[in-house]
């Protein structure tokens, strides 16, 4: 387990249970008893926790986002799946919306040659896909946040008016077969809330870890998202309880063959049970 999935680990055990005890959890994680305490100081020097004597406390801010790379190092192989499952929903020449979350950016290493528009708020989707041939890339510019790498506020928003969008692809911190999907940045959220009704098709790509979870920032409900694109350790109840509010399940299963970046397969067009919004 690399530290950021473990520091993750360590974050989610403190919402649930309030409190965390440093040999607890070198069992655990089957580390020694001087790594956990290592992590559980980074974290405190990261604002996240409280340490206390033989282990730590949730502090006063412990519900913010990961930084990007942090937050790409977590389920990467699912990430991958769900990644490369979800480009297949492109056709030649849409427009679509990639935001800054760690699985749309895992897109972009799958996107195939066919020519698209694409919009983000996203510095390293951005990076990602600079001087790619058939890609009429277009940043929003805005307030810029280093922590998530992108642009957020009044002139990212202003800058997507203009722009009619196929679909919008969108990561997340939660997403709830009731409350919707929900953001730990506020930024991130408002952004996306007020983007949603620009938009043909909204599209939550997602590991299983999201779901069922809730999180601050509310920014979509589930009657709005028309495909959700997960893995396939994702319980089947709560599948269930998404489709029944229209939502469309594409699984991305793992295959034989080996994950390579920008080859996708002709895979079968996947088209919203729902009409447009």
């Amino acid at each position: 387990m690399l530290p950021a999935q473990r520091h993750q680990a360590i974050l989610d055990l403190l919402e649930t249970e309030g409190t965390v005890r440093t040999l607890p959890l070198a069992k655990r994680f089957r580390v020694t008893d001087e790594t956990i305490r290592h992590d559980l100081d980074a974290l405190a020097a990261a604002g996240r926790l409280l340490r206390i004597h033989g282990g730590a406390t949730r502090g006063n801010d412990t519900r913010h986002d990961l930084p990007l790379p942090e937050r790409t190092a977590l389920h990467p192989r699912e990430k991958a799946l769900v990644a490369r499952e979800a480009v297949k929903l492109i056709q030649p020449r849409d427009t679509v919306f990639f935001d800054a979350s760690s699985t749309v950016l895992t897109m972009t290493q799958f996107l195939g040659p066919q020519p698209v528009t694409v919009l983000t708020n996203a510095h390293h989707v951005v990076v990602a896909l600079g001087g790619r041939p058939n890609c009429d890339l277009i940043c929003t510019g805005g307030n810029y946040e280093e922590r998530s790498r992108s642009y957020v506020g009044p002139g990212a928003e202003e800058a997507l008016r203009r722009f009619v969008i196929r679909w919008m692809f969108v990561g997340l911190d939660g997403l709830h077969p009731e409350l919707g999907a929900s953001e730990l940045n506020p930024g991130q959220a408002v952004l996306k809330e007020r983007l949603i009704p620009r938009a043909e098709r909204l599209c939550v790509v997602t590991d299983h870890s999201k779901l069922g979870r809730t999180t601050p920032f509310l920014f979509a409900q589930p009657e709005q998202i028309d495909v959700l694109v997960t893995d396939a350790a994702a319980p089947g109840e709560t599948l269930a309880q998404f489709e029944s509010r229209g939502v469309q399940i594409i699984l991305a299963h793992d295959e034989p063959e080996q994950l390579i970046p920008g080859k996708t397969a002709q895979g079968r067009p996947h088209k919203s049970t729902r009409g447009s919004r």
